[in-house]
């Protein structure tokens, strides 16, 4: 799996674009479509498992097979949809090599976001700011994943206390700009 990872991180735009599309080309064909389908039970438990669909979703899928074909084929459809649009192909191959450039320096790359952070909420003003700002949108926080994050109920509980906000931030802070004794949550960035 490393092998495969790190001779993905080093391939150019192009050829990720290219390895992207011939894996979607996989993904999404035929043959595949028909051996989730063949092992609908193992999907439905994964699904369950991980939360992808509702206990209603998943007891209406086992009860009416043609539900859940129509339901695999509607996601298939995202699938190539989202990956024949240039720009969120672009946008995926830019996250890898970011992904990329992370994993090549994980210390360079958290002391950068510890700097770039240091700088965003160099004071209590903009921590508060900052605080304001995601409580009325999550999304300003930058993609999807940060904003779903800041919308969870235990994330909603931080932001709702601006002294818990700050302490929290000053800590994150430490913590990225190594003040914390060159750990990183509780792990040391050479246990990673």
């Amino acid at each position: 799996m490393k092998g495969a990872m790190d001779e993905l991180l080093n391939m150019n735009p192009e050829q990720l674009k290219e390895q992207m599309e011939d894996a979607l080309k996989m993904l999404t064909s035929t043959d595949m479509k028909q051996n989730i389908l063949d092992q609908k039970e193992e999907v439905l438990a994964m699904m369950e498992a991980q939360g992808t669909a509702t206990p209603a979703e998943i007891a209406e899928y086992r009860a009416d097979p043609a539900k859940f074909d129509e339901a695999m084929t509607k996601a298939f459809g995202q699938m190539k949809e989202i990956f024949s649009d240039p720009k969120a192909l672009d946008t995926v191959v830019d996250m890898m090599q970011g992904f990329g450039a992370i994993m090549k320096d994980p210390e360079a790359a958290m002391s950068k976001l510890g700097g770039v952070l240091q700088e965003v909420l160099a004071d209590d003003d903009k921590i508060e700011e900052a605080r304001l700002q995601l409580l009325n949108d999550p999304s300003v926080a930058g993609n999807n994943v940060l904003a779903d994050m800041f919308d969870s109920d235990e994330m909603k509980a931080i932001l709702n206390d601006p002294v818990k906000w700050r302490k929290s931030v000053k800590e994150g802070q430490k913590m990225l700009n190594g003040d914390d004794g060159g750990r990183l949550g509780g792990v040391g960035m050479g246990e990673l």
